[in-house]
């Protein structure tokens, strides 16, 4: 590396420290936003210092693209790609509004939080801990690790409405899916390419998974019960204003039957829906069903695939069938479940109206936030100067390295939320240079994206949760660098032993 790229290297580190300190010093409001918009700007400066490449994913061997600066012209260009990359995410996450939007006006739901809030009042604890244990299994087995925010507002609210606090329901809630991705043993953002990147199935190394996210999960919960148990002691602790869907007054005449029927029907279809059945535990039973109902035909008219729609054609049979949903049957999901709410609890169409607009004001910084992330990584995807980054790190040692390689994964996984691109942007560079090594290495890349998205705000989930309580993120750093550290040292400790001895 040149003397010139090594000065605006260093250049552009000490500014963003410089950004970071005054953020953390002099911020009093929008401070996510002020960190996401820092992290866009560093990515934009990298790619005047580090050369473009082809991308690991076309060889082994790192090949120089030359310069690809971004400019002011650019950032139009890259919001629109922005959109492209995410625009399934997006869909998703305005139908989580709509759908939250029309509860936050049924009565029989709002009764609903309140009851089970009552119920559980003196039981915090396990509260918490059946909701965490839910929300990391999920994560670690659902194929797309967004369909599990269908559950966080509603546990928010209960959490809430049982008096804790906003970090206590953060904790239990975005934390555990945080928790969770370090795990990925059947599900994960993107894990299914990074593994066809990197050349293993989603089976090899399941088992050092499971026990990284025992330990990883059972030590984060013990950091929660400690925090309720000081939340508990307080007694004028009353955050619910904080809830974004806590109704005005809760009418104690209206019925919950319908609500409970409701909940246990989402939770059950979200369950069958986002578990890979098939793909990961051979069970066909719910293709072959997909199959013969798809079969179904008065005549020549089929059924079924007409009042489904064409997800349900044999060209996207895979995403439509229990099992091997995508988040565009998940949006049409909610957006159905949305209409049958408003239908059965006789929601008025005003209110209806009323409560989307509702549920879309109270998720834009979330959606903006969310942009932003995704922002830095489509600068990431189109200029690929990670993988020149890479090169210069690993170049500096001719042998494997754990503690290189856990490094180059924590700042690839910075720039790149969705951990697929991790693999497109350098896995097969790892799987072809260090072969004797690859399990070692797919476990370093799964627990360090884990890392990332717990601590770093380029971490969708983070942010959208972090803003969604109205968390600052020094607030977070504050609670969880005991944890994170710890977690660092045990994962860096097994890394190294797995290789040296």
């Amino acid at each position: 590396m040149s003397i010139v790229k090594v000065i605006g290297f260093i250049v552009v580190l000490l500014l963003a420290v410089v950004g970071g300190f005054l953020i953390v010093k002099k911020s009093k409001s929008y401070d996510l936003l002020k960190w996401i918009s820092l992290f866009i700007l560093v990515s934009l400066a990298l790619t005047w210092i580090f050369d473009s490449s082809q991308g690991f994913y076309y060889s082994t061997e790192y090949a120089s693209s030359g310069f690809n600066p971004q400019g002011i012209s650019d950032i139009p260009n890259i919001m629109y790609n922005t959109l492209y990359l995410a625009y399934d995410k997006i869909i998703f996450l305005i139908s989580l509004a709509v759908f939250y939007g029309v509860l936050y006006k049924s009565k029989g739901y709002q009764k609903l939080v309140a009851v089970i809030a009552e119920k559980l009042k003196g039981k915090e604890i396990v509260f918490a801990l059946v909701s965490s244990l839910l929300i990391t299994a999920m994560t670690s087995l659902f194929t797309e690790t967004y369909a599990v925010l269908i559950f966080v507002p509603f546990l928010i609210s209960i959490a809430l409405a049982m008096k804790l606090d906003r970090m206590s329901a953060f904790v239990i809630t975005f934390g555990s899916i945080l928790v969770g991705m370090f795990g990925l043993t059947y599900g994960g953002e993107g894990l299914y390419y990074f593994n066809q990147y990197i050349g293993l199935g989603l089976t090899d190394n399941i088992l050092y998974r499971l026990i990284i996210l025992a330990i990883v999960f059972i030590i984060f919960n013990f950091f929660t019960i400690l925090h309720i148990r000081k939340v508990t002691k307080k007694k004028n602790v009353n955050e619910e204003e904080i809830d974004p869907f806590k109704a005005e007054k809760v009418d104690k005449k209206a019925r919950i039957v319908f609500p409970v029927i409701g909940m246990i029907l989402l939770f059950v279809l979200v369950v069958l829906g986002f578990v890979g059945w098939n793909e990961n535990f051979g069970i066909t039973v719910f293709n072959d069903f997909h199959n013969w109902l798809m079969g179904l035909k008065i005549k020549d008219f089929e059924i079924a695939k007409n009042i489904l729609g064409s997800i349900a054609s044999s060209e996207t049979v895979k995403n439509s069938t229990f099992g091997a949903w995508n988040l565009y049957i998940g949006s049409a999901f909610m957006l159905f479940s949305s209409f049958v709410v408003a239908v059965f609890g006789r929601i008025k169409l005003d209110e209806v109206i009323e409560g989307i607009g509702h549920g879309l004001k109270k998720m834009a910084l979330p959606f903006a936030l969310f942009f932003g992330v995704y922002m830095v990584m489509l600068v990431g995807y189109i200029c690929l100067y990670m993988p020149t980054i890479v090169n210069h790190i690993v170049s500096l040692t001719d042998k494997f390295n754990p503690f290189i390689t856990a490094l180059c994964a924590f700042i690839s996984n910075t720039q790149f939320t969705d951990f697929s691109l991790t693999g497109f942007a350098i896995a097969t560079y790892f799987s072809g240079s260090f072969a004797n090594n690859i399990n070692l290495i797919q476990l370093i890349f799964t627990t360090m994206y884990g890392f990332v998205q717990l601590c770093m705000p380029t971490s969708a989930i983070l942010l959208i949760g972090l803003s969604y309580l109205k968390i600052e993120y020094k607030t977070w750093i504050k609670y969880i660098w005991m944890f994170a550290l710890g977690i660092l040292i045990i994962l860096l400790a097994a890394f190294a032993i797995m290789t040296y001895i």
